[in-house]
């Protein structure tokens, strides 16, 4: 008898244990409500276990909601599945004597943080006389719903049909001597000293002149900072002639010859790594832009979203079922609205079929490295633990994390966490997020 009960209390402090660790529906709803940050805001929260194909909690799943910079996994989606493995970095014919050469979109030549010298030295090699075709576009230097004050950063730097140098400047301050040298160097660009110091170093501009005025900080240190210029035809001609070191005269013409051949840049995958780690706003609007550029003469970020939304049958299902509310490629504007279930359908996806691939019958990890990885690298260096694979979107009072999470029980999880209009400072929001996933970690 003794042994029996003691049979029967050691199975009831297992199963108590038991249900200690596992995260259960109650628990996760009441942290939804209650942790500091989520009392005010609007929460929605999707968690799915991929193997068994149906949520493990869902809350708001249906509810359009603001999805900031995670808008770049639908743009890197479509790109998976519309462009090629090596980027077109230009397209070019030859007449006589003559090279006229066009954009793609391509944002990488000559860029700050990813230099790509394939166009630089491929006009700096012919001996034929260079003609530039500005391609027709249909965007303006900035997307629909955008701060119009973002335009000095470059998180904001402007769109254009042929970037160079990433469309921005970088300065390089000595606040002990009180110089600098800039990157790119180039007449046009007009630079002022303040005569008075600050605590910290800056550099502002005039919005549309590239007139930039510097305040040294009153410290010794050494400061990096970039700052976005305002892009023309006739700017971008200068810039790319004084790197080649020789002239580009521009060309006009109707449309792309039929028979013409592509330059190719980097390796495509590199590019999305680039875009998603470090949530390169750039990088972005250029892929929409290169995606419309597969179907038209004109870039067009309406025509790359609409041709993404009708380009693979898991979009199709989407836009048919879902208002998908898609405005850029970067998640910028304010006007996007995606609801988690939209974005748990693109990572189910993601899982199974990794674009371009053949559907699997088992779940797939190969695409995490896409992913920033928690206290390791992109936006997520400074958060979370290395089990979270993820993706930041971040505006004014929104923040949203979607991806992957890695569980003690070795399963790999998919969860959409967005929070709208929330009034505390987003590090708070951040912390409460970090709160869920450990949970989600021990408890599944």
């Amino acid at each position: 008898m003794n042994k029996l009960l003691c049979l029967l209390l050691i199975f009831a402090f297992g199963f108590q244990s038991l249900q200690a660790q596992r995260y259960s529906k109650r628990q996760i709803t009441k942290d939804l409500e209650e942790l500091p940050g989520f009392e005010n805001a609007f929460i929605g929260f999707l968690l799915v276990d991929p193997s068994k194909r149906k949520p493990i909690f869902e809350q708001y799943a249906d509810k359009h909601m603001t999805p900031g910079s995670t808008t770049k996994l639908f743009t890197i989606y479509g790109a998976m599945n519309h462009l090629p493995d090596l980027l077109p970095a230009l397209e070019y014919t030859t007449k006589g004597d003559s090279l006229i050469f066009w954009s793609t979109g391509y944002p990488m030549t000559l860029h700050p943080d990813h230099p790509d010298s394939t166009v630089v030295n491929f006009l700096k090699e012919t001996d034929k006389k260079l003609y530039y075709w500005p391609r027709p576009t249909e965007d303006s230097r900035f997307g629909p719903g955008w701060g119009w004050d973002d335009y000095p950063y470059y998180f904001g730097a402007e769109k254009s049909v042929f970037p160079i140098y990433g469309n921005s400047l970088k300065f390089i301050l000595d606040n002990k001597n009180k110089t600098y040298t800039m990157s790119p160097e180039y007449r046009g660009f007009r630079v002022s000293v303040d005569s008075l110091y600050a605590e910290r170093s800056s550099v502002t501009r005039d919005e549309f002149w590239n007139e930039f005025k510097i305040q040294f900080s009153t410290n010794y240190d050494v400061d990096t900072i970039t700052r976005a210029f305002h892009t023309s035809d006739a700017l971008f001609t200068e810039l790319l002639s004084n790197a080649i070191q020789k002239p580009v005269h521009t060309l006009e013409m109707q449309a792309r010859p039929e028979n013409h051949e592509t330059l190719n840049g980097v390796v495509a995958d590199s590019l999305y790594k680039w875009t998603l780690q470090d949530s390169d706003n750039l990088f972005a609007e250029q892929i929409m832009l290169m995606i419309s550029g597969q179907q038209s003469d004109t870039l067009s970020t309406e025509q790359g979203i609409s041709f993404t939304k009708t380009g693979t049958e898991v979009m199709q299902i989407l836009s048919e079922n879902i208002d998908l509310v898609w405005r850029d490629g970067s998640g910028l504007s304010r006007y996007n609205m995606f609801t988690p279930s939209t974005f748990g359908t693109m990572l189910y996806n993601w899982t199974y079929q990794y674009p371009g691939k053949q559907l699997a019958e088992s779940p797939s990890t190969d695409f995490l490295n896409f992913f920033p990885q928690g206290g390791t690298s992109g936006t997520l260096k400074d958060w979370y633990g290395p089990y979270v694979y993820a993706k930041t979107g971040t505006l004014s009072n929104n923040h949203a994390l979607v991806g992957f999470i890695q569980t003690d029980k070795g399963k790999t999880l998919q969860f959409v966490l967005i929070a709208n209009h929330y009034t505390v400072p987003t590090s708070t929001i951040r912390k409460s997020i970090g709160v869920i996933l450990e949970k989600v970690k021990k408890g599944y």
